[in-house]
């Protein structure tokens, strides 16, 4: 009896042997568990600080698209409604500024997301703790790999909006709506003149708009339509050749394609018009008799009271200057 307690004994405490031993690995198991966890979350955490010097870095470009957008849209009040084309420059303005409030938003939202996921404890756990916090880990990363993604796209499309907004600023054909109302406020003293939306003369230019008395000014009051070209105080002004000596040509363009009505000047470089601006616009200039009442309606200048301007500038001798910019 003594040996067979004695062999139940040995028995039992070699059970128990094994019993510790197992504990023993498992422990060990969830000892490297937790700090690959912590590891993981370490990782995590630079991550997420690498995000954050990202998203500054967007948000930085997002307020200067934001100033320069601003910029545009008060420089419209200075163009009066001028029917249509005003009507597509805002409408296609409002659409960037929304796309990049969106974008701002969804930024806004991934970072929220990211934030609570390092909320999660990182007292010692558990074995079930530990494998539901290597999970919450690898989710983070993918919502982080996910966040570099959406801010890499954002980047591209805020590349793309100031794209857009270049090209808004290229406008050469300027497009009047309404033009009947336009010439009874002029004639009635309520508004003598309209003004076009500023454009580039080429790429890196002068920055330039015209202006339009539709029942004439000086010597063409009463009797003309008057075109003036103004020079306005540009992006570029510091790398430009000054005073400015492009010919500046303007086309009425018939609507009947039969002929268009045609003048154009060559600017006097001792004019104050064409020195460099020190204001927002300088004092404009062109032709106060670009076409008289009498031609303007009986061709197809005007149609469905509506007419366009196109307005070009000679770049002879410029395009030297402007390709070493």
């Amino acid at each position: 009896m003594m040996n067979y307690s004695t062999h139940k004994q040995n028995k039992k405490n070699k059970e128990m042997e094994e019993k510790v031993s197992r504990l023993e690995n498992e422990k060990k198991i969830l000892e490297q568990r937790l700090q690959n966890q912590t590891e993981e979350l370490a990782y995590a955490r630079q991550n997420i600080q690498m995000q954050h010097t990202k998203i500054s870095i967007v948000e930085k470009f997002v307020l200067e698209q934001q100033k320069e957008i601003g910029n545009i849209l008060r420089s419209l009040p200075l163009m009066g409604p001028t029917g249509a084309n005003t009507d597509v420059v805002s409408s296609q303005v409002e659409e960037i500024v929304n796309t990049i409030k969106r974008h701002e938003d969804k930024v806004s939202n991934v970072l929220q997301r990211e934030l609570t996921c390092l909320k999660i404890s990182t007292a010692t756990p558990n074995a079930r703790d530990v494998i539901v916090n290597s999970s919450s880990s690898r989710e983070c990363e993918g919502q982080l790999d996910r966040a570099e993604h959406q801010l890499a796209l954002h980047e591209i499309q805020l590349s793309e909006q100031d794209m857009q907004i270049q090209m808004l600023e290229a406008a050469y054909i300027w497009k009047i709506d309404h033009y009947s109302q336009w010439f009874q406020e002029a004639v009635s003293g309520k508004r003598l003149s309209i003004y076009s939306p500023p454009f580039y003369a080429g790429q890196f230019g002068y920055k330039v708009c015209t202006l339009l008395y539709p029942n004439g000014d000086g010597i063409g009051k009463g009797t003309h339509m008057s075109m003036f070209f103004v020079i306005m105080r540009g992006e570029y002004d510091a790398l430009l050749p000054w005073p400015f000596i492009q010919k500046v040509h303007f086309r009425l363009i018939d609507q009947d394609k039969i002929r268009d009505a045609c003048d154009a000047f060559q600017p006097e470089p001792s004019s104050s018009s064409f020195k460099r601006p020190t204001s927002e616009m300088n004092i404009a200039t062109g032709c106060p008799t670009f076409i008289s009442q009498t031609e303007l309606r009986q061709g197809g200048f005007i149609r469905n009271d509506t007419m366009s301007v196109k307005i070009t500038v000679d770049m002879t001798g410029l395009q030297g200057e402007m390709s070493r910019l």
